[in-house]
């Protein structure tokens, strides 16, 4: 990948040769990859280039189909990501993607549909690399040619290009917390507007607006981002480490700062949050509260999120 400080653009080289480049908006302006599984094939998905997720983190996939039931994943090497089914809706279905195995390791992601013979979608492969230093080998990702704000994504512990669940969990539970204060009941999972937080964290990176996209209004929510960082000394090393500093705690900080995010987080009519937290490509983070008062979210209530 090569991020192109003057344009803005980001290209992609593909493990089959091929070549994806995307303007600052997220559209692709370039591509020479074959097309991705379409709607003939009876089920869609919304990632079909190549990816890389740090260790010990996750990357979730959306497939769209008549029958999300009948959507299968699995890895083509075993050891190297696990594989779980995170959540089915009317005509979609959620599959994350964990790195469990040693960084540099791939694997490819295959999918098939009602029974069917697999479909390779992209390969997937665990951050790192095999870069070593008097037999030690190092797990820290390949950062050369990355911008300032991507590194300091990176050191995070985030994945460029990605959603985070368990952010997404802990603003909840801040929330939760600030609600707590005040006397106020707590939120339960918004298991109606998950969706839409999901979409919202990163509409908002293309448009940051509560306007949305298609010229309609994003409705009741608070939205944040950040591009900048802060340097952080760490403990064991003393070494001082770029941090992306829109962290959850700092998020909810903001947003109890702001009269009008505030009034939405102790309104008395909102029974229920979904929260959705992007991290773009050039490494700026993007996160979403959707708010709702709608009673059917309190039938059979979580306070999980359906995406960990």
């Amino acid at each position: 990948m090569k991020y192109d400080d003057a344009t803005g653009n980001t290209t992609w080289y593909m493990k089959d040769g091929s070549v994806i480049v995307q303007d600052t908006n997220g559209n692709v302006i370039q591509n020479t990859q074959t097309a991705a599984p379409s709607a003939a094939a009876g089920w869609t998905s919304d990632t079909n280039s190549d990816l890389t997720v740090q260790p010990g983190k996750t990357y979730q996939f959306k497939f769209t189909a008549a029958n999300p039931g009948g959507i299968n994943v699995w890895m083509g090497t075993p050891g190297v990501f696990s594989v779980t089914k995170a959540a089915t809706e009317a005509n979609a279905v959620y599959y994350k993607i964990t790195a469990v195995g040693t960084p540099g390791a791939a694997a490819g992601v295959y999918v098939s549909y009602n029974g069917g013979s697999g479909t390779k979608l992209c390969v997937a492969t665990v951050a790192g690399g095999g870069t070593s230093s008097g037999g030690a080998t190092s797990n820290a990702p390949d950062t050369s040619g990355m911008t300032n704000r991507q590194k300091a994504a990176i050191a995070s512990g985030l994945t460029l290009d990605s959603y985070n669940h368990e952010y997404e969990q802990e603003i909840f539970d801040l929330t939760n917390e600030e609600r707590k204060k005040v006397g106020l009941p707590t939120f339960v999972w918004a298991k109606s507007l998950t969706e839409l937080a999901q979409t919202r964290a990163k509409e908002i990176a293309t448009q940051f607006s509560h306007t949305r996209p298609d010229g309609s209004i994003g409705g009741w929510e608070n939205i944040s981002m950040s591009s900048s960082w802060n340097w952080i000394r760490d403990d064991i090393t003393g070494e001082l480490v770029m941090r992306i500093s829109k962290t959850p705690s700092n998020a909810v900080f903001g947003w109890m700062n702001s009269s009008g995010h505030r009034a939405n987080i102790l309104h008395t009519d909102a029974v229920a949050m979904a929260v959705g937290y992007y991290v773009a490509k050039d490494g700026t983070v993007y996160c979403v509260q959707c708010f709702t008062n709608n009673d059917l979210d309190l039938i059979d209530p979580i306070t999980t999120t359906p995406l960990l």
